[in-house]
């Protein structure tokens, strides 16, 4: 009878530890919810409007969600894009850019430790990189990681064709062959396309954009467009 009794008291023990365990790992969860629903808030409104204070509370707040729940992948997807996002917004004051980099890198790998099947990740990771190393080969290896996972996502063409535009000069072959096909590709995204001319344009790259879609009956609809007459007429 004794050890029956001693067997239930264990099993009631063990029980109670497990119910506190999953309550806290609950909590934990909750809280971690709440502060990336408040990054998330802060980043609806359109970037021009975001202000660096604004930046740094978005911050703060993911980077309490990851310490509260680390295993979820798209907090750290998130927490690399808002350092990405704060550099851009202080580049003129930042002087530890290679240091956001890699933090940034960090954060991407780690998500993708936890999800290995987002495009949108590797391609965000491709990009990270090729601002550290410019067209390598791990940065294109990262490229065929997306192309894997999501190979009709505008995206990942959209991503592929900005970090051959950035680094246009340094392309290798292989690099130019996968730059026309995702141009090649992105046309069927119509209204979209407009994204590439943007970046063309930011980055001073938009001589480079026009004259590549003269020629090929492919460019045809994106010729006859207004968005190509506003850009390279």
């Amino acid at each position: 009878m004794s050890n029956l009794n001693t067997n239930r008291l264990t099993q009631i023990a063990i029980l109670a530890v497990a119910t506190l365990v999953i309550g806290y790992q609950s909590l934990q969860s909750m809280r971690a919810n709440t502060w990336y629903f408040n990054a998330v808030n802060i980043l609806k409104q359109p970037v021009s409007t975001i202000t660096p204070e604004e930046l740094e509370l978005a911050d703060k707040a993911i980077t309490y969600a990851t310490s509260q729940d680390p295993l979820q992948p798209h907090y750290w997807q998130l927490s690399a894009y808002i350092k990405m996002l704060n550099l851009a917004v202080t580049s003129e004051q930042n002087k530890n850019k290679l240091l956001v980099y890699q933090q940034a890198e960090k954060d991407l790998l780690k998500s993708l430790e936890l999800r290995q099947t987002w495009s949108e990740t590797w391609i965000a990771l491709a990009q990270v990189v090729s601002y550290q190393e410019g067209p390598t080969e791990r940065v294109y290896e990262y490229i065929q990681q997306a192309k894997k996972f999501g190979p009709y996502k505008f995206d990942v063409q959209l991503g592929i064709i900005q970090i051959a535009l950035m680094n246009w000069q340094q392309l290798s072959p292989k690099y130019r062959a996968l730059y026309v096909a995702e141009l090649n590709s992105s046309v069927k995204y119509g209204n979209k396309f407009y994204e590439i001319f943007m970046f063309a344009e930011k980055i001073n790259r938009l001589p480079t954009i026009c004259l590549s879609l003269q020629f090929g009956s492919r460019f045809e609809v994106i010729r006859s467009s207004y968005i190509f007459k506003d850009y390279c007429g």
